[in-house]
């Protein structure tokens, strides 16, 4: 099989598995609530509702370049909870909102992706968002109330701790 048809191929899989899929980021994953776990996050959004499915923000469609320092390359997906929040300027996201920002390397690689995972309770004083960092390949670097993740984001909590686009009317 040539590269193109490899390709293309690859692309028929990831929109079968993507819309023959009954959910889509449409709900809070099942079973987090008794204990918050990366590894559970983990399974959820590349195994049991892919998040590659998910939509990105509005506007950030693709891989693209970061405004923030240093200027990493993204690619940013959010379940349909947080889409509702961003479309409607909602102001604040919902219990069960999942944000997945991929990072690249400059040779367009997947390197990192940072996650929050918006839990009632989880953490009040940072707007209960649960915050994880994997490597590529699911490695777990940081997990939790990550206060690098939140002395970084502190400076947008009246955006409900959101760089990316406003969420409010």
């Amino acid at each position: 099989m040539n590269k193109s048809k490899t390709i293309w191929f690859l692309i028929v899989i990831i929109a079968v598995i993507c819309f023959t899929s009954q959910k889509r980021g449409t709900a809070e994953m099942p079973g987090i609530n008794e204990k918050i776990n990366a590894q559970r996050l983990w399974e959820y959004m590349t195994k049991e509702n892919p998040y590659k499915c998910y939509p990105a923000w509005p506007g950030k469609e693709g891989i693209y370049e970061s405004t923030m320092p240093p200027g990493d390359i993204l690619r940013l997906y959010i379940n349909d909870l947080a889409l509702d929040t961003v479309v409607n300027k909602k102001r604040i996201f919902p219990n069960g909102s999942l944000l997945i920002k991929e990072i690249y390397t400059e040779e367009n690689k997947l390197s990192l992706l940072t996650v929050m995972y918006k839990e009632k309770g989880f953490n009040p004083q940072g707007n209960d968002w649960y915050w994880v960092k994997y490597g590529h390949d699911g490695e777990v670097k940081l997990e939790g109330r990550v206060g690098l993740c939140i002395e970084c984001h502190v400076g947008v909590a009246d955006n409900d701790y959101v760089f990316t686009g406003s969420i409010k009317k």
